[in-house]
């Protein structure tokens, strides 16, 4: 990825809005929801005149003027920052349970925000700030239990609460879990798809340093694929892609990636490769494995593979060294293989990995 898309949320937007940051969208519900629940308790003001009601009402604008804090912080400084995530997710549960503390009864209407806090932390930024979340609202329950004496009076509100919150919690992180990873793979071969993949060769680029240049890209595009399905249509040719990504899932090793772009073009994210021998030897082991396949479902099958390999270590040096820089760089090598004949192998050169504007 590029310097731009570093900064991107890996969040979704849960409404649709703001998709590019799900954390401007979250102010702006704050903002919005707040102000809503901020009218409702201005007009059970001017019936109750309780203290309780107005010490909610303070904390739901007090409430408010944060949302309205984090929407321009947001705006003035896009780029994603851990810490502001973390100080928001704490704040937004901290600021509810202040407002259970002090109103009492009168702030009881006011529970639904805990779930709809765990909700927004869970499917925006995932399993991590769901639990900090989920710990807040726990510690924020024990402590009214504790101290807040209409709380205390009613102890089995707060266990059943505090029940609940940790069960919501657990199903969304398994559910957080299972659409995160339907996201990032191929349905058809349960490989890695092409997100997936760009986010494994970015966390390479930063985070592993030397070993980075130790890592090689290999693009693969099957020739004969189209013949397959042309010939013994397409019921054949999904069972020809899935035999394969099989057969090259047993043969990979421990800690590479293994993708599937879409179509016929697969791709191997291979760790510890410090030579192009190293690579090249990779490369003869999927040639292998489609030299072996001669029947799918039945049918006899020809097919080869035409492979680009980009290693890593010869883009070292490269400002903006990126995840589509290395595809370009593998694609280019891959379509030079091709014009040398079916199973060829052919490797990226220097200009190849000129990242592109």
């Amino acid at each position: 990825m590029g310097a731009a898309d570093s900064h991107s949320w890996p969040g979704q937007a849960v409404f649709g809005a703001f998709s590019e940051n799900p954390e401007k969208e979250q102010a702006v519900l704050r903002i919005s929801l707040g102000t809503v629940v901020l009218l409702a308790y201005l007009a059970a003001a001017f019936v109750s005149h309780s203290r309780n009601t107005y010490e909610t009402l303070l904390a739901v604008a007090i409430y408010v003027t944060f949302g309205a804090a984090t929407f321009m912080a947001v705006t003035m400084a896009p780029a994603r920052s851990h810490l502001r995530l973390t100080l928001t997710t704490l704040t937004d549960q901290a600021l509810l349970m202040t407002a259970l503390a002090v109103g009492g009864q009168a702030a009881l209407p006011l529970l639904w925000v805990v779930f709809w806090f765990l909700v927004g932390a869970g499917c925006r930024y995932g399993q991590r700030m769901l639990g900090l979340s989920c710990a807040v609202a726990l510690g924020g329950l024990a402590g009214l239990t504790l101290w807040q004496p209409w709380w205390r009076t009613n102890i089995t509100v707060g266990l059943g609460m505090a029940f609940s919150v940790a069960a919501t919690s657990v199903y969304l992180a398994v559910l957080v879990y299972r659409l995160k990873k339907q996201a990032a793979t191929d349905p058809l071969t349960g490989l890695s798809n092409r997100v997936r993949l760009e986010q494994a060769i970015s966390r390479t680029l930063v985070t592993r340093g030397v070993e980075a240049g130790r890592t090689a890209l290999l693009l693969i595009d099957l020739d004969g694929f189209k013949d397959v399905n042309d010939t013994h249509g397409h019921a054949a040719g999904d069972e020809l892609l899935r035999s394969f990504a099989s057969a090259l899932t047993s043969r990979m090793r421990r800690g590479d990636t293994l993708a599937r772009l879409g179509g016929d073009e697969f791709v191997v994210l291979a760790q510890h490769v410090y030579d192009k021998q190293g690579a090249l030897a990779i490369a003869d082991s999927i040639h292998a494995i489609l030299n072996n396949m001669r029947a799918v479902g039945g049918h006899p099958v020809a097919v080869s593979g035409s492979i680009g390999v980009c290693m890593l270590a010869e883009g070292n040096g490269q400002a903006r060294f990126d995840a589509r820089t290395l595809m370009r760089a593998a694609d280019s090598a891959m379509y030079r293989a091709k014009t040398r004949g079916k199973g060829q192998t052919a490797f990226a050169d220097a200009a190849e990995m000129q990242p592109g504007e």
